[in-house]
């Protein structure tokens, strides 16, 4: 099949579905909440459950479980989605009280290329906040499951009451029990997410892969949509700053520039790359002071 026609087959499989969402909450007004794999192994096995409670009227595309805040690429209409998210507020609030005030907030996605941006970002976002990470084994979401082979290593089926007590902090929800197993601890996504889906509005592995590796400048835009910082890697975004000074100073060493141009510099970063204050000054080389005084309104106390 070629390239065209591929691109075809993507447009038609994005035209059969009517609403597509970036759900997500905020990274910047929520304590961290998950400490440890304990934690993210529960959360995981929430969001299956929330997954089954809404099969019917709610398929999640992608997602991705951080510290402190999710990420969510879904279909179906605004009131499903929003009681998808009401499942995993309300079972998480028993362990985490904090998830109470947690809140969610939905951008709806228009267009394929749109829809693509937005899975990359998700299934990317692990990987930009943990360098121990690569854009494939991040283990908490659905990163490891697009175009690659996964790990499992059971069914429920398999286990007994008391582990999928422990899986769940409390009783078994009695989920397919088909459905597959990590270690006994969690349940994997593609059990309960519409991965295939999602890979069919990719034309191959190739151009999936190409997107996680490139075009960065479209994820800072999702970034900036949706009010995140750092989405960019450190190594990332360093590679945009060489880039940068050979355009508009002809050096590809920052050493080379003054301080009014490393200055100019960071203001880029902070601007068009939603780069934090912390990133900025460990890029730059800046004081902690001379970052915070250029941009008081982003300090983090």
């Amino acid at each position: 099949m070629n390239p065209k026609e591929k691109e075809r087959q993507c447009e038609k499989a994005f035209d059969r579905v009517q609403h597509y969402w970036h759900a997500y909450t905020s990274g910047k007004e929520t304590p961290v909440l998950f400490v440890n794999d304990e934690d993210f192994a529960f959360v995981m096995n929430v969001v299956a459950y929330a997954a089954y409670e809404r099969l019917k009227s709610v398929r999640i595309i992608a997602f991705q479980i951080m510290g402190n805040h999710f990420h969510f690429i879904l279909m179906g209409n605004q009131g499903e989605v929003e009681a998808f998210y009401a499942i995993i507020k309300r079972k998480l609030s028993r362990t985490f009280p904090e998830m109470k005030n947690v809140k969610l907030s939905l951008k709806t996605i228009c267009d394929l290329a749109a829809l693509r941006n937005n899975i990359v970002y998700v299934n990317r976002n692990g990987y930009v906040a943990h360098p121990d990470y690569t854009p494939f084994s991040y283990p908490w979401g659905t990163s490891q499951y697009y175009f690659n082979r996964y790990h499992f290593n059971g069914e429920l089926k398999d286990l007994y009451s008391s582990t999928l007590r422990i899986m769940f902090r409390g009783r078994d929800p009695q989920l397919p029990e088909e459905w597959k197993t990590v270690d006994n601890k969690y349940i994997i996504p593609a059990s309960y997410c519409a991965i295939k889906f999602g890979m069919s509005l990719f034309r191959d592995a190739h151009h999936y892969f190409s997107m996680v590796s490139k075009n960065v400048e479209a994820y800072s835009g999702v970034a900036t949509d949706i009010d995140e910082d750092d989405f960019l890697t450190d190594g990332e975004l360093f590679s945009k700053i060489i880039t940068i000074i050979k355009e508009q100073y002809n050096t590809g060493m920052l050493r080379d520039l003054s301080k009014a141009q490393i200055l100019e510099l960071a203001r880029k970063l902070h601007y068009d790359f939603r780069s934090s204050n912390a990133q900025i000054r460990r890029l730059l080389k800046l004081t902690q002071y001379e970052v915070d005084t250029l941009f008081p309104l982003s300090v983090k106390y």
